[in-house]
Protein backbone atom coordinates (compact mmCIF):
# COMPACT_ATOMS: atom_id res chain seq x y z
CA UNK A 1 0.00 0.00 0.00
CA UNK A 2 1.49 3.36 -1.05
CA UNK A 3 1.49 6.65 0.85
CA UNK A 4 -1.73 7.80 -0.81
CA UNK A 5 -3.41 4.53 0.09
CA UNK A 6 -2.31 4.82 3.71
CA UNK A 7 -3.62 8.38 3.92
CA UNK A 8 -6.97 7.38 2.44
CA UNK A 9 -7.18 4.44 4.83
CA UNK A 10 -6.42 6.68 7.82
CA UNK A 11 -9.01 9.25 6.73
CA UNK A 12 -11.71 6.63 6.16
CA UNK A 13 -10.92 4.97 9.50
CA UNK A 14 -11.25 8.30 11.35
CA UNK A 15 -14.63 8.92 9.73
CA UNK A 16 -15.83 5.35 10.21
CA UNK A 17 -19.16 4.51 11.78
CA UNK A 18 -18.79 2.59 15.04
CA UNK A 19 -20.88 -0.59 15.15
CA UNK A 20 -22.84 -1.42 18.29
CA UNK A 21 -22.09 -4.59 20.23
CA UNK A 22 -25.19 -6.31 18.84
CA UNK A 23 -24.28 -5.29 15.28
CA UNK A 24 -20.75 -6.61 15.77
CA UNK A 25 -21.97 -9.93 17.14
CA UNK A 26 -24.46 -10.25 14.29
CA UNK A 27 -21.69 -9.60 11.78
CA UNK A 28 -19.37 -12.21 13.29
CA UNK A 29 -22.12 -14.81 13.35
CA UNK A 30 -23.16 -14.07 9.78
CA UNK A 31 -19.58 -14.38 8.56
CA UNK A 32 -19.06 -17.64 10.42
CA UNK A 33 -22.30 -19.14 9.13
CA UNK A 34 -21.53 -18.09 5.55
CA UNK A 35 -18.06 -19.63 5.58
CA UNK A 36 -19.44 -22.94 6.88
CA UNK A 37 -22.84 -23.36 5.23
CA UNK A 38 -22.56 -21.86 1.74
CA UNK A 39 -21.48 -23.47 -1.49
CA UNK A 40 -18.70 -21.43 -3.10
CA UNK A 41 -15.67 -21.89 -5.33
CA UNK A 42 -12.92 -19.65 -6.57
CA UNK A 43 -9.29 -18.60 -6.42
CA UNK A 44 -7.68 -16.54 -3.68
CA UNK A 45 -4.26 -15.04 -3.02
CA UNK A 46 -2.40 -15.18 0.29
CA UNK A 47 0.35 -12.60 0.72
CA UNK A 48 2.72 -12.00 3.62
CA UNK A 49 6.05 -10.17 3.56
CA UNK A 50 7.53 -10.86 0.12
CA UNK A 51 5.75 -14.21 -0.27
CA UNK A 52 2.61 -14.65 -2.34
CA UNK A 53 0.69 -17.92 -2.78
CA UNK A 54 -2.38 -18.70 -4.87
CA UNK A 55 -4.99 -21.34 -3.99
CA UNK A 56 -8.01 -22.78 -5.75
CA UNK A 57 -10.87 -23.46 -3.31
CA UNK A 58 -14.07 -25.51 -3.58
CA UNK A 59 -16.44 -25.61 -0.58
CA UNK A 60 -19.74 -27.47 -0.25
CA UNK A 61 -22.27 -27.96 2.51
CA UNK A 62 -25.03 -30.55 2.78
CA UNK A 63 -26.74 -32.76 5.37
CA UNK A 64 -23.44 -34.45 6.19
CA UNK A 65 -21.74 -31.14 6.92
CA UNK A 66 -18.79 -29.36 5.31
CA UNK A 67 -16.65 -30.68 2.50
CA UNK A 68 -13.80 -28.69 1.06
CA UNK A 69 -10.74 -28.96 -1.12
CA UNK A 70 -8.10 -26.30 -1.64
CA UNK A 71 -5.00 -26.74 -3.76
CA UNK A 72 -1.89 -24.63 -4.15
CA UNK A 73 -1.29 -23.23 -7.61
CA UNK A 74 2.31 -22.15 -6.91
CA UNK A 75 5.42 -24.18 -6.14
CA UNK A 76 5.14 -27.73 -4.82
CA UNK A 77 1.64 -29.14 -5.32
CA UNK A 78 -0.34 -29.38 -2.10
CA UNK A 79 -3.96 -30.16 -1.35
CA UNK A 80 -5.97 -29.65 1.83
CA UNK A 81 -9.05 -31.86 1.85
CA UNK A 82 -11.55 -31.24 4.60
CA UNK A 83 -14.52 -33.14 5.95
CA UNK A 84 -15.99 -31.11 8.81
CA UNK A 85 -13.17 -30.72 11.37
CA UNK A 86 -10.85 -33.31 9.80
CA UNK A 87 -8.28 -31.90 7.40
CA UNK A 88 -5.81 -34.05 5.47
CA UNK A 89 -2.84 -32.40 3.78
CA UNK A 90 -1.59 -34.09 0.60
CA UNK A 91 1.70 -33.20 -1.07
CA UNK A 92 3.44 -34.37 -4.21
CA UNK A 93 6.61 -34.85 -2.15
CA UNK A 94 5.49 -36.28 1.19
CA UNK A 95 3.07 -38.60 2.92
CA UNK A 96 -0.37 -37.24 3.78
CA UNK A 97 -0.92 -36.10 7.34
CA UNK A 98 -3.78 -34.87 9.50
CA UNK A 99 -3.92 -31.26 10.65
CA UNK A 100 -5.04 -30.23 14.12
CA UNK A 101 -8.76 -29.47 14.19
CA UNK A 102 -7.95 -25.88 15.22
CA UNK A 103 -6.56 -25.36 11.74
CA UNK A 104 -10.13 -25.48 10.40
CA UNK A 105 -10.77 -22.06 11.93
CA UNK A 106 -7.66 -20.57 10.32
CA UNK A 107 -8.46 -21.35 6.70
CA UNK A 108 -9.70 -18.39 4.67
CA UNK A 109 -12.52 -17.39 4.44
CA UNK A 110 -13.40 -19.18 7.70
CA UNK A 111 -11.05 -17.15 9.89
CA UNK A 112 -13.65 -15.79 12.29
CA UNK A 113 -13.62 -16.93 15.94
CA UNK A 114 -16.33 -18.87 17.72
CA UNK A 115 -16.11 -16.75 20.89
CA UNK A 116 -17.55 -13.39 19.85
CA UNK A 117 -17.38 -12.07 23.43
CA UNK A 118 -13.58 -12.31 23.45
CA UNK A 119 -13.32 -10.38 20.19
CA UNK A 120 -15.69 -7.61 21.30
CA UNK A 121 -13.71 -7.14 24.51
CA UNK A 122 -10.53 -6.51 22.57
CA UNK A 123 -11.61 -4.92 19.27
CA UNK A 124 -14.01 -2.19 18.19
CA UNK A 125 -15.80 -2.71 14.85
CA UNK A 126 -16.10 0.25 12.49
CA UNK A 127 -17.92 0.38 9.17
CA UNK A 128 -15.84 1.85 6.33
CA UNK A 129 -16.60 2.39 2.64
CA UNK A 130 -17.79 -0.29 0.23
CA UNK A 131 -15.30 -1.93 -2.10
CA UNK A 132 -15.32 -4.31 -5.04
CA UNK A 133 -13.48 -7.63 -4.75
CA UNK A 134 -13.45 -10.39 -7.40
CA UNK A 135 -16.43 -8.78 -9.11
CA UNK A 136 -18.53 -8.60 -5.92
CA UNK A 137 -19.52 -5.57 -3.90
CA UNK A 138 -18.35 -5.87 -0.31
CA UNK A 139 -18.59 -3.86 2.90
CA UNK A 140 -15.29 -2.91 4.53
CA UNK A 141 -15.05 -3.31 8.31
CA UNK A 142 -12.17 -2.16 10.49
CA UNK A 143 -11.38 -4.23 13.59
CA UNK A 144 -9.63 -1.61 15.71
CA UNK A 145 -7.72 -2.96 18.75
CA UNK A 146 -8.64 -1.36 22.05
CA UNK A 147 -4.93 -1.31 23.00
CA UNK A 148 -1.51 -1.74 21.38
CA UNK A 149 -1.16 -5.43 22.26
CA UNK A 150 -2.72 -6.69 19.02
CA UNK A 151 -2.88 -5.84 15.34
CA UNK A 152 -5.74 -4.09 13.52
CA UNK A 153 -7.62 -6.01 10.83
CA UNK A 154 -9.61 -4.81 7.85
CA UNK A 155 -12.34 -7.15 6.60
CA UNK A 156 -14.37 -6.94 3.41
CA UNK A 157 -17.68 -8.81 3.60
CA UNK A 158 -20.19 -9.59 0.85
CA UNK A 159 -23.32 -7.98 2.37
CA UNK A 160 -25.97 -10.44 1.16
CA UNK A 161 -24.29 -13.73 2.04
CA UNK A 162 -21.92 -12.52 4.76
CA UNK A 163 -18.97 -14.30 3.11
CA UNK A 164 -15.56 -12.81 3.81
CA UNK A 165 -13.95 -11.79 0.50
CA UNK A 166 -10.80 -10.08 1.75
CA UNK A 167 -8.91 -9.88 5.03
CA UNK A 168 -5.88 -7.72 5.81
CA UNK A 169 -3.83 -7.58 9.01
CA UNK A 170 -1.84 -4.38 9.59
CA UNK A 171 1.02 -3.34 11.80
CA UNK A 172 0.04 -1.44 14.91
CA UNK A 173 0.10 2.31 14.43
CA UNK A 174 1.48 2.63 10.90
CA UNK A 175 -1.04 0.11 9.51
CA UNK A 176 1.29 -1.28 6.90
CA UNK A 177 -0.07 -4.59 5.55
CA UNK A 178 1.41 -7.63 7.30
CA UNK A 179 -0.79 -10.32 5.79
CA UNK A 180 -3.62 -10.43 3.29
CA UNK A 181 -6.11 -12.95 1.92
CA UNK A 182 -8.22 -11.91 -1.07
CA UNK A 183 -10.39 -13.68 -3.62
CA UNK A 184 -9.49 -12.93 -7.22
CA UNK A 185 -12.29 -15.09 -8.66
CA UNK A 186 -15.38 -16.29 -6.81
CA UNK A 187 -18.74 -17.97 -7.41
CA UNK A 188 -21.20 -18.01 -4.49
CA UNK A 189 -24.08 -20.50 -4.37
CA UNK A 190 -25.23 -23.10 -6.84
CA UNK A 191 -24.44 -26.83 -6.94
CA UNK A 192 -20.89 -28.14 -6.46
CA UNK A 193 -19.57 -31.08 -8.49
CA UNK A 194 -18.55 -33.66 -5.86
CA UNK A 195 -15.64 -34.77 -8.03
CA UNK A 196 -14.03 -31.39 -7.40
CA UNK A 197 -13.88 -32.18 -3.67
CA UNK A 198 -11.78 -35.34 -4.05
CA UNK A 199 -7.99 -35.23 -3.67
CA UNK A 200 -5.99 -35.72 -6.84
CA UNK A 201 -2.73 -36.52 -5.02
CA UNK A 202 -4.10 -39.29 -2.77
CA UNK A 203 -2.99 -42.11 -5.08
CA UNK A 204 0.45 -40.66 -5.75
CA UNK A 205 1.87 -41.07 -2.23
CA UNK A 206 1.40 -43.64 0.56
CA UNK A 207 -1.86 -43.17 2.52
CA UNK A 208 -1.69 -41.75 6.03
CA UNK A 209 -1.16 -44.24 8.81
CA UNK A 210 -4.33 -45.16 10.76
CA UNK A 211 -4.95 -42.85 13.66
CA UNK A 212 -3.77 -44.28 16.96
CA UNK A 213 -5.10 -43.02 20.25
CA UNK A 214 -2.38 -41.08 21.97
CA UNK A 215 -1.12 -42.53 25.22
CA UNK A 216 -1.23 -40.26 28.23
CA UNK A 217 2.17 -38.68 28.62
CA UNK A 218 3.89 -38.61 31.95
CA UNK A 219 6.17 -35.60 32.15
CA UNK A 220 9.69 -36.31 33.30
CA UNK A 221 10.80 -34.93 36.66
CA UNK A 222 12.77 -32.26 34.80
CA UNK A 223 9.57 -30.80 33.41
CA UNK A 224 7.69 -30.71 36.70
CA UNK A 225 10.27 -30.21 39.44
CA UNK A 226 9.71 -26.46 39.22
CA UNK A 227 6.24 -24.94 39.09
CA UNK A 228 5.75 -21.74 37.13
CA UNK A 229 3.25 -19.03 37.90
CA UNK A 230 1.92 -16.46 35.43
CA UNK A 231 1.20 -12.98 36.77
CA UNK A 232 0.35 -9.72 35.02
CA UNK A 233 -0.38 -11.38 31.70
CA UNK A 234 -1.24 -9.08 28.77
CA UNK A 235 -4.90 -8.09 29.07
CA UNK A 236 -7.61 -9.67 26.98
CA UNK A 237 -5.95 -13.07 26.49
CA UNK A 238 -7.49 -16.27 27.82
CA UNK A 239 -5.76 -19.62 28.38
CA UNK A 240 -7.35 -22.11 25.99
CA UNK A 241 -4.92 -25.04 26.09
CA UNK A 242 -2.25 -26.40 28.40
CA UNK A 243 -0.08 -29.45 27.71
CA UNK A 244 3.32 -31.00 28.33
CA UNK A 245 4.79 -33.07 25.53
CA UNK A 246 7.96 -34.42 24.02
CA UNK A 247 8.79 -32.25 21.01
CA UNK A 248 11.04 -33.24 18.09
CA UNK A 249 14.66 -32.34 18.67
CA UNK A 250 14.15 -31.84 22.42
CA UNK A 251 15.75 -34.12 25.00
CA UNK A 252 13.22 -33.24 27.71
CA UNK A 253 9.47 -32.49 27.63
CA UNK A 254 8.27 -28.97 26.95
CA UNK A 255 5.33 -27.22 28.63
CA UNK A 256 3.01 -25.41 26.20
CA UNK A 257 0.41 -22.77 27.08
CA UNK A 258 -1.88 -21.44 24.33
CA UNK A 259 -3.65 -18.11 24.78
CA UNK A 260 -6.26 -16.39 22.61
CA UNK A 261 -7.88 -12.97 22.50
CA UNK A 262 -10.61 -14.30 20.20
CA UNK A 263 -8.70 -13.35 17.06
CA UNK A 264 -4.97 -13.76 17.67
CA UNK A 265 -3.19 -16.59 19.51
CA UNK A 266 0.04 -16.65 21.49
CA UNK A 267 1.98 -19.79 22.43
CA UNK A 268 4.26 -19.90 25.47
CA UNK A 269 6.83 -22.72 25.77
CA UNK A 270 8.76 -23.48 28.96
CA UNK A 271 11.69 -25.90 28.97
CA UNK A 272 15.05 -26.44 30.67
CA UNK A 273 17.67 -24.15 29.18
CA UNK A 274 19.81 -27.26 28.59
CA UNK A 275 17.12 -28.71 26.30
CA UNK A 276 19.15 -27.89 23.19
CA UNK A 277 20.04 -24.63 21.47
CA UNK A 278 17.39 -22.19 20.38
CA UNK A 279 17.80 -19.68 17.58
CA UNK A 280 14.78 -17.49 17.11
CA UNK A 281 14.52 -14.40 14.91
CA UNK A 282 12.58 -11.58 16.50
CA UNK A 283 10.28 -11.52 13.49
CA UNK A 284 9.55 -14.22 10.91
CA UNK A 285 6.79 -13.40 8.47
CA UNK A 286 3.76 -12.41 10.54
CA UNK A 287 5.07 -14.10 13.70
CA UNK A 288 6.99 -12.35 16.45
CA UNK A 289 9.24 -14.40 18.73
CA UNK A 290 10.80 -13.62 22.08
CA UNK A 291 12.81 -15.82 24.44
CA UNK A 292 14.38 -15.29 27.84
CA UNK A 293 16.07 -17.46 30.44
CA UNK A 294 15.56 -17.49 34.18
CA UNK A 295 17.06 -19.82 36.82
CA UNK A 296 18.08 -22.41 34.24
CA UNK A 297 14.78 -22.34 32.33
CA UNK A 298 13.95 -20.97 28.90
CA UNK A 299 10.61 -19.21 28.30
CA UNK A 300 9.67 -18.57 24.68
CA UNK A 301 6.56 -16.83 23.35
CA UNK A 302 5.43 -16.49 19.74
CA UNK A 303 2.33 -15.23 18.01
CA UNK A 304 0.83 -13.01 15.31
CA UNK A 305 0.89 -10.05 17.68
CA UNK A 306 3.23 -7.07 18.20
CA UNK A 307 6.67 -7.86 19.57
CA UNK A 308 5.87 -6.08 22.84
CA UNK A 309 3.04 -8.54 23.47
CA UNK A 310 5.21 -11.67 23.26
CA UNK A 311 7.81 -9.94 25.44
CA UNK A 312 5.17 -9.37 28.10
CA UNK A 313 4.13 -13.03 27.98
CA UNK A 314 7.67 -14.24 28.67
CA UNK A 315 8.06 -11.71 31.49
CA UNK A 316 4.78 -12.81 33.09
CA UNK A 317 6.05 -16.34 33.81
CA UNK A 318 8.43 -17.02 36.68
CA UNK A 319 9.32 -20.07 38.83
CA UNK A 320 7.31 -20.33 42.01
Amino acid sequence: MGICGLLLFALSASAAELLTASESVSLLRKMGTAARSLNYSGVYVYQHADVMETFRLVHAFDASGEQERRESLDGVRREFVRTNDQIVCYSAEARPFLLDRRAANKFFPGVMPDQAADVLSNYAFKRLDTERVAGHECQSILMEPRDKLRHPHKLCVEPNSGLLLKSTMYTTGRREPLEQFAFTQLEIGGPINKQLLKPTLAGKVPPPAPAVAAKPQTPSPAATEVQFVAENLPGGFRLVKEATSQMPGKALPVAHYLYSDGMATVSVFIEPASNGPVSLPLTQGTLNFYSRQIDGWRITALGEVPLRTVQLFTQAYSPR
